[in-house]
């Protein structure tokens, strides 16, 4: 006969295993949490130094970018250019545009400086801007999509081609997510560009022909200028593109507490008036904040390893030092050992060394994508021993391939030289001698 109060403690227990249960099951979903499942053609996250890839689709699958081609148009203009330089807008500037193109109205003979129509062409994405700096730096657009081809080459971009400098259909103007990675990367390392790709909205000055004017960026993640429907508050700036036949993309940085990422979607779908690549970069941007943590790999000045050096005054040896701090995004449930490294080291190194000059490197990957490399550096100066520099350049001289057979065949020469030396002036002995006893006798 089982008690009430016997009953009561086996139903307490056995709610409190099933509390138990569900807590670890939970835990478990959490920790297993999938990759981002999105409706972009190809998309990417990264650090925001572009170095370690945190989730990538099929970033090296070729799509139309449309207005995106205004981030290499912007960085064209300033590798080939000077930001302070001012433009005189083309009497035919509507030539090279169409009726219903988006522009900032630039008007003939209007004087205008390169960093505004910068401004302009990467946060206000308008047509002419783009056409005014092409003119500018390349005399023509012709010679503008040579430059930036160039700019593309520079950067080791594989999948990438320019036709023009606004984005406009062609089958030659097309990118990859991992590309378009590599030109923001580009953009973030020149301090003018990341402040103007940054921003929510640029105001330019007035002109000679126009009032100040003030511009919002497309990106709805970054602004609610025009609806807070996308509004992701974390996003900064950025660059977005819709097409009908390049579909909707868009390229973007976000920042939260101490954690910076950087995302590329493309060809993503606008279905029922859902602009899929702003959700599908918040639904990355989410996987990155809340299923990585940053963590310290290696610290600036660490001494990673010691390196042989050659006709060296003193010790022989050099301390290989870290360059730079490095720090990786785990996953929650993961630790530091899962991330793989390989050292690029020499098996020794020549004295003269200056302290600070790059040795070796350590290259890192994590899950299967690359997490960025280090700079290893030489700790300290060695001055080079002339003495032993002499001896170990004659030594070295004589190890030469050639140079031994050529030894060997000279040494050889030689040998048989004396041999034959030796056998002729031992038979004129011998004749010598017989001939003496001939004369005695």
């Amino acid at each position: 006969h089982i008690t009430e109060d016997v009953w009561y403690m086996y139903i307490k227990k056995k709610m409190i295993l099933l509390f138990i249960l569900f807590i670890l099951s939970v835990t478990a979903v959490s920790s297993f949490a999938s990759e981002p499942d999105i409706k972009a053609t190809g998309a990417i996250l990264a650090m925001s130094n572009g170095d370690q890839i945190l989730y990538d689709k099929n970033p090296d699958q070729q799509v139309f970018p449309f207005n995106l081609t205004k981030l290499m148009t912007a960085l064209a203009a300033y590798e080939n250019s000077n930001i302070e330089d001012v433009v005189v807008i083309a009497d035919n500037i509507k030539d090279y545009l169409n009726p219903f193109e988006q522009i900032m109205d630039l008007r003939p003979g209007e004087q205008i400086k390169v960093a505004d129509l910068i401004k302009a062409t990467i946060v206000g994405s308008y047509n002419d801007a783009a056409i005014a700096l092409a003119l500018h730096c390349g005399g023509t657009n012709e010679g503008f999509v040579d430059m930036m081809n160039q700019q593309a080459t520079n950067l080791g971009l594989g999948g990438t081609s320019f036709a023009n400098p606004t984005g406009a259909h062609d089958t030659m103007n097309y990118t990859t997510a991992r590309d378009m990675l590599l030109i923001y990367k580009k953009i973030y390392s020149v301090r003018f560009l990341k402040e103007c790709i940054d921003k929510a909205y640029v105001t330019i000055p007035a002109t000679n022909k126009s009032k100040e004017r003030t511009f919002w960026t497309g990106n709805g993640m970054s602004t609610g200028y025009y609806g807070t429907r996308y509004v992701y508050s974390y996003a900064k700036g950025g660059k977005a593109s819709s097409s009908t036949l390049g579909g909707c993309s868009v390229a973007c940085a976000a920042v939260k507490g101490n954690s910076s990422f950087i995302c590329i979607v493309l060809g993503s779908v606008q279905d029922e008036s859902v602009n899929y690549s702003f959700v599908d970069a918040k639904e990355i941007f989410e996987y990155g904040f809340n299923d990585f943590t940053r963590k310290t790999i290696l610290h600036q000045d660490s001494i990673v390893a010691e390196v042989k050096v050659k006709n060296a005054m003193g010790v022989g040896r050099s301390l290989l030092l870290a360059e730079k701090t490095v720090n990786f995004y785990i996953k929650n449930d993961d630790d530091i050992s899962k991330v793989e490294s390989v050292r690029n080291i020499p098996e020794f190194i020549s004295a003269p060394t200056v302290k600070g000059d790059v040795v070796g490197s350590i290259n890192y990957t994590y899950n299967g994508r690359n997490a960025g490399s280090v700079s290893l550096i030489a700790g300290n100066d060695i001055k080079l021993n002339r003495t032993k520099y002499v001896l170990n350049s004659i030594l070295w001289f004589f190890s030469l391939k050639y140079i031994k057979l050529f030894l060997i065949i000279a040494f050889s020469t030689v040998v048989v030289y004396l041999s034959i030396v030796f056998s002729v002036i031992l038979k004129a002995r011998k004749k010598t001698k017989k001939t003496k006893i001939k004369k005695i006798s």
